[in-house]
């Protein structure tokens, strides 16, 4: 009896390895289909470039970005009206990436949400 349930442990613990790096798996791989995350920020909107901070994590965006405006509708290209040029502005809602070319990642704005006041 003792011998028997010897031999089980090492398959119960290959299981059980199985079973966490099964829930990583599927964890990792879901966190990739949510999209990106959704901040509130403070920076600094220059002529035609905009950088909001999270922490000491930069987000920006030149010349064009998608967002919604204050009566909730969506644009798909265009200026933030809540971003007014040469301007600091703070708690601004916008959803961010890191965006990955070889091994260096950029953080990016891909959309401002003006509707919030």
């Amino acid at each position: 009896m003792v011998l028997l349930s010897m031999k089980r442990r090492p398959i119960l613990f290959l299981c059980g390895l199985l079973v966490v790096a099964a829930v990583f798996a599927a964890g990792w791989f879901t966190r990739g289909l949510a999209g990106p995350r959704v901040y509130v920020g403070s920076g600094y909107v220059g002529d035609a470039v905009a950088t909001l901070f999270v922490g000491e994590d930069a987000y920006g965006f030149r010349s064009s970005v998608n967002w919604t405006d204050s009566r909730g509708s969506f644009h798909d290209g265009g200026w933030p009206d809540c971003l007014p040029h040469l301007q600091n502005v703070s708690g601004i809602r916008f959803a961010g990436e890191t965006q990955w070319i070889g091994g260096i990642g950029t953080d990016e704005v891909v959309w401002v949400d003006c509707s919030t006041p």
